[in-house]
Order: C-alpha cells, then structure tokens, then sequence
C-alpha cells in the first residue's frame, strides 16, 4: 500500500482521528495545568507556615523578654507595682492559620497562648487597679508577679525553641 491508499483509507475516519488527538491534548493539558496549582499551592501553604512561625517566634521572644525583665526589676517595699497586660499584638490575627505548623510546635504554641492567658486572669484578680491595659499590684503580690512571669516567659521560650527548631523562625 502505498501513502496515497492509506490516506484514503483513513479519510472516513479523519473525524475521530482529530477527535481522539484533541481529547488527549486537552487531558494532557488539564493534567498539567493541575499539576502546577498543586506545586503553587503548596508553595503557598509552605510561605503562609514559614511566615506564621517567624511572626510567632519574635512576638513570643520580645514578650519573654519583656516579661523576664518586669520580674527582675527591684520594687521598694510598701510601693505599687504597675505592669501591662501582655497582649497578642500581631499574632492574634494569624489564629486561623496555627493549623499549618507541625503538630508538636502546635502544642508548645497554644501552651505559650493559654499561659499567657491565664497570666493576665491572675493578674486581674491580683491588682487593686486596672487601667489601660495595666494592672496596679501591691507590693505583697510582686513575688506571685515574677513566678507567673517566669512560667509565662517559659512557656514562650519553648515555644520559640519548637518554632526555631524548623530553621524557619
């Protein structure tokens, strides 16, 4: 047979032909295209977890810090003590996103978020005044200050120590 015959022999079936190839193209090309919103999203997902780890790390670090330092100052005998509340500044609005760490960092982050939690509860059960964000301890209460600080500022290190441990934070 010669390529004009195979030609003709194929020409009824021209319409198929062109069919299939074009259903195959355009499966090649579905699958592709998917391929690469997978690898995109999953980029995405790894930035958004990356990110979430570092904004936790330096807000639970410089509250640590700063609450290690309030425990540390010297208070007079007989005076007040003015401390602020320890707020979430910018990680509070990140708390859809704790899903994207690890399971383990995910624990030591919500153990850093309840202490301090329950720290501020305590405080305001301890303080003769509130205002502004800042509670007025009597001197009396400074030593339960410091050890709610210092297991407040724990607990946040560790959580910085998981949070570092990825090479992220």
């Amino acid at each position: 047979m010669t390529l004009i015959e195979i030609l003709g022999a194929l020409e009824p079936y021209q319409t198929t032909i062109v069919g299939a190839l074009g259903f195959i193209g355009v499966i090649w090309t579905l699958r592709t295209n998917a391929r690469h919103a997978a690898a995109a999203h999953e980029r995405e997902i790894d930035t958004r977890r990356r990110a979430l780890r570092r904004v936790l790390a330096a807000e639970f670090r410089n509250d640590a810090r700063a609450l290690r330092e309030n425990s540390e100052r010297k208070v007079p005998p007989g005076e007040t003590i003015s401390v602020g509340r320890s707020e979430r500044a910018v990680s509070n609005a990140l708390d859809a996103d704790i899903g994207l760490l690890d399971l383990d960092e995910i624990d030591v982050v919500m153990n850093a978020i309840i202490s301090r939690a329950g720290m501020n509860h305590l405080l305001e059960n301890m303080a003769v005044v509130q205002s502004n964000g800042r509670f007025v301890l009597p001197a009396t209460a400074f030593d339960d200050f410091c050890d709610v600080a210092s297991t407040t500022a724990k607990a946040m290190e560790l959580a910085v120590q998981a949070l570092e441990y990825s090479g992220d934070a």
